[in-house]
């Protein structure tokens, strides 16, 4: 007989740590990265260090593709083996396919509850809207409560990073609600933020000390009063820098869970090098 605990299924631009997805038993669905003539599982075919290394080395930026709704279906079938129902969120609909992927999928599931949401977000906002609904699971919260707290979750999360350059998201084709800033924009720091689902230029800073001023100001002004946050500090190989910004915030804020990670690869393909993302959501 099936569990009554929900599966927690997510891609892999959540940024999760390898023991909070074994802890909670979640499912990841890898991106795929294309370099040359290869194609690489996300998280699965090469290591972090292996893929900041390739993308040092690389004249030519690899490129990324969403899974494929059979990618899905598959961890689908497999969860309903095991559990009464499943719980599937995805990276931004407005900036990837794998949201459509993952509807497809969906829809091909007859007589089980498959819930899917947009996450309007990535990176640690996508990983904590995964661990809420773990945790709720686990509490025996009814699941229409669970994806009703879930989507308030989400809309109460804030994401907002620097990056080195904007050089990846030109050559990616990220940039094109960015191009106002390519002439504006030469030896300054960009500052970035996710909002419904699009990424926007919410400032600018000549230096990392002065961004990463800037981006906790940026953080801190978006930000509830008495409200606890979790939080996770994603990084393009600048794991320092995340370290220093997390003492930063643990001493502005109150915080429950506090993360640091790096960038998976299918984001530091459009991010790149030295990008630190800031992700928070209320604590539940």
């Amino acid at each position: 007989m099936a569990e009554t605990k929900m599966k927690v299924i997510v891609d892999s631009t959540c940024d999760l740590p390898k023991d909070l997805i074994k802890k909670y038993d979640i499912d990841v669905v890898p991106v795929y990265i294309q370099h040359q003539e290869k194609t690489m599982a996300d998280g699965v075919d090469i290591t972090i260090q292996e893929y900041y290394d390739l993308l040092r080395e690389v004249d030519e930026l690899p490129t990324t593709s969403a899974p494929a709704p059979k990618d899905f279906l598959e961890r689908i079938e497999a969860a309903l083996k095991n559990h009464s129902s499943v719980f599937i969120a995805t990276v931004t609909s407005k900036l990837s396919a794998t949201f459509q992927s993952a509807k497809i999928a969906a829809k091909r599931i007859k007589d089980a509850k498959v819930h899917l949401i947009d996450s309007k977000f990535g990176s640690g906002v996508l990983a904590f809207l995964a661990l809420a609904v773990a945790k709720l699971s686990k509490r025996g919260v009814p699941e229409n409560e669970i994806i009703k707290k879930v989507e308030e979750l989400r809309d109460e999360s804030i994401l907002v990073g620097y990056v080195e350059t904007l050089d990846n998201f030109k050559k990616s084709g990220r940039i094109s609600n960015l191009k106002f800033w390519l002439g504006a924009v030469t030896k300054a720091k960009p500052l970035l933020e996710l909002k419904d689902g699009i990424i926007q230029a919410c400032g600018k800073a000549t230096g990392k000390v002065k961004a990463q001023k800037k981006v906790i100001a940026e953080v801190l002004s978006r930000t509830k009063k008495n409200q606890k946050y979790d939080i996770m500090i994603t990084h393009g190989d600048d794991s320092e820098a995340a370290e220093l910004l997390m003492k930063q915030f643990e001493k502005k804020l109150s915080l429950g869970e506090k993360l640091i990670n790096y960038l998976t690869p299918a984001l530091a393909t459009h991010l790149g090098i030295g990008t630190v993302v800031i992700s928070l959501s209320p604590s539940i």
